[in-house]
């Protein structure tokens, strides 16, 4: 038996240059650290959409509350008499104007200080709401020529970008 001649290098065998290999793992490196930074900046701002969430329905909780209350003061019948110093003695939606310490007229073991997490209407604080913080502003407007009052709920978190979530209503008398 013959054997074939040797004409050259064999054609059918192929492979990849070690200067092709090391393309190729540069490409992939590069887009797998394209991918990283990418799913890093959605990891980091995953939990603005929940701190959202909860800041919406804090400041909604608190506009509730105050619109629930009476237009006019109840102690002097006048739209916005002396505010009370205390949440517990809110009786008209004027007395939130200004609220400090986002309510609270008590601590707990969670949130130590006043004011370190949002509170009930009895100005109890909501544990789960630590480093929430509430802002009430009420100005008289006028609203389809019809006197009444324009009340702002800020409702914001240390971890939320921004100034937070901020809810508006108008109050007229009933």
């Amino acid at each position: 038996m013959s054997c074939p001649a040797n004409n050259g290098p064999n054609k059918a065998v192929r492979g990849f240059s070690l200067l092709e290999m090391l393309a190729a793992i540069v490409v992939l490196g590069l887009v797998f650290a394209g991918f990283a930074s990418v799913y890093g900046t959605v990891l980091r701002h995953g939990s603005d959409a929940q701190l959202h969430s909860q800041a919406t329905a804090v400041a909604s909780a608190y506009l509730d509350e105050i619109l629930s209350t009476p237009y006019l003061d109840p102690d002097t019948g006048l739209v916005c008499g002396t505010p009370e110093a205390n949440r517990l003695d809110f009786d008209n939606t004027c007395d939130y104007h200004n609220l400090s310490l986002n309510g609270c007229t008590s601590t707990s073991s969670a949130c130590p200080t006043l004011g370190s997490c949002a509170c009930d209407a009895s100005g109890a604080p909501v544990d789960g709401l630590r480093e929430f913080t509430v802002t009430v502003d009420i100005t008289a407007s006028s609203l389809s020529g019809a006197d009444g009052l324009a009340v702002t709920v800020t409702a914001g978190h240390t971890g939320l970008a921004g100034d937070g979530v901020s809810l508006q209503a108008y109050r007229t008398e009933d």
